[in-house]
């Protein structure tokens, strides 16, 4: 009757187990997916592309410009007070041209300057036409032909300007970006990848939920009961905890982002807006940090990333390893120093356990950290409001870790307790 327990433990375990498995391979593939969407999507939200960027100025001051052009219209309201501010330019341009003829008709034959300058302009005639020639003047201002030429003018100004400011990024990484997509611009390449990360985003929780139920189902199908447990489930309930532990170190744990969700400002009474601005993004695995150290060539680096990848993976993965060669007991290995050292005291010397809480130390901190900038950032007044948040959050990869970790944990224990002739 004990065997056919075992057995059926065995056949579920086994099931559950393939489907662990199947669901590892996918969310490891899911997740760096993932990562390079939110990378990419990072890059095109950036703030230098957008907020420091001159050319969205540009686009967003051009487009200001036309609306305050289309808006201007003389009313009876505002006749009086352009047509007054028009006639006081105009009379001070006369004053200046009456100034400038008195100077060249001044000395030798002044009188005769005069006389022919008073020929060729009347003064006193020009100021009494000031307000027929200001009325025509805004007359001719109101047309809408007279509308396209400022606005080609003051555009074409604009330009100029643009062109004689440029930025010091480079375009080209948003280019092709946009190319790689298949967009027309950021807005459309957003929409595009919003809505790919949100289906796998969906998909990626769905499985971890998965593999977490279905390898917690595992360990207490196989430990509820308290007798020995035999090659079959010991093979199984390692092979669990190695799913844990590849998914885990191999998708990404941990996000940081800063971001700035809305920058407003008012100018000249018109909203100027940028969103989706990012400050700061990070999303990187347990092997992404090692990769990276390594790859930076400093001594130093090189030397951390050693230290992460031997305790974090092949630490765990030896532990593993010999956790099954000390249930087997092949040529009395279990009594090896290396074998119990790395089943039974292993757990002290590694990494696997402070990684997970440092992890959680860092988003904590983090978290605290850019939860007060962003705040600090959004405390302003009129003319510019700024709506900021923080993106940090933990991802799949912290969760699947420190299940790797309290599943060692467990194991280690079961071993010692249900093994087989066990040494006294």
């Amino acid at each position: 009757m004990s065997s056919t327990k075992t057995n059926l433990k065995v056949l579920i375990s086994s099931g559950l187990l393939i489907a662990t498995i199947f669901l590892t391979v996918q969310i490891v593939s899911l997740s760096k997916e993932n990562q390079l969407l939110k990378i990419d999507l990072s890059e095109i939200n950036h703030v230098r592309y957008g907020l420091l960027n001159v050319d969205e100025w540009s686009e967003k001051v051009a487009y200001i410009i036309i609306e305050k052009i289309e808006e201007f219209e003389i009313t009876p309201e505002n006749r009086d007070q352009l047509q007054s501010s028009l006639a006081n330019v105009m009379y001070k341009l006369i004053d200046e041209v009456e100034e400038l003829m008195a100077e060249r008709t001044s000395g030798q034959f002044s009188g005769v300057k005069k006389w022919a300058a008073g020929l060729a302009l009347d003064v006193d005639q020009l100021r009494d036409s000031v307000p027929r020639f200001s009325l025509m003047v805004l007359e001719e201002l109101n047309k809408p032909e007279s509308k396209e030429k400022m606005k080609g003018y003051i555009l074409t100004k604009l330009d100029e300007f643009v062109s004689s400011t440029y930025n010091e990024d480079k375009m080209e990484l948003l280019e092709s970006l946009l190319q790689k997509y298949g967009c027309t611009d950021k807005q459309d390449c957003q929409s595009v990848l919003y809505e790919k990360l949100d289906n796998k985003q969906d998909a990626i929780n769905y499985r971890v939920i998965l593999i977490l139920i279905f390898i917690l189902f595992i360990f207490l199908v196989n430990l509820v009961s308290r007798g020995i447990l035999n090659k079959y489930q010991v093979l199984v309930l390692i092979l669990a905890s190695l799913c844990l532990l590849i998914s885990g170190v191999t998708t990404p744990m941990i996000e940081l982002e800063a971001r700035i969700n809305m920058l407003l400002i008012k100018l000249v009474g018109e909203e100027v807006v940028f969103r989706d601005q990012i400050l700061f993004f990070q999303s990187k695995s347990i092997t992404d940090m090692v990769r990276i150290l390594i790859n930076d060539g400093s001594l130093q680096m090189i030397f951390v990333g050693v230290l992460i990848f031997t305790f974090s993976i092949v630490f765990p993965s030896l532990k593993l390893i010999c956790s099954y060669i000390y249930y087997q007991n092949t040529g009395n290995l279990r009594e090896s120093k290396l074998i119990r050292f790395f089943v039974l005291k292993a757990g002290k010397w590694s990494m696997a356990d402070v990684m997970v809480v440092a992890l959680f130390m860092a988003y904590i901190g983090f978290n605290g950290i850019l939860d007060s900038q962003m705040d600090s950032l959004s405390r302003s007044t009129d003319p510019v409001e700024i709506l900021s948040t923080n993106g940090t959050q933990l991802l799949g990869g912290f969760y699947l870790f420190l299940f790797f970790c309290l599943s060692s944990l467990v194991l280690s224990e079961a071993l010692v307790r249900r093994s087989p002739r066990i040494d006294k």
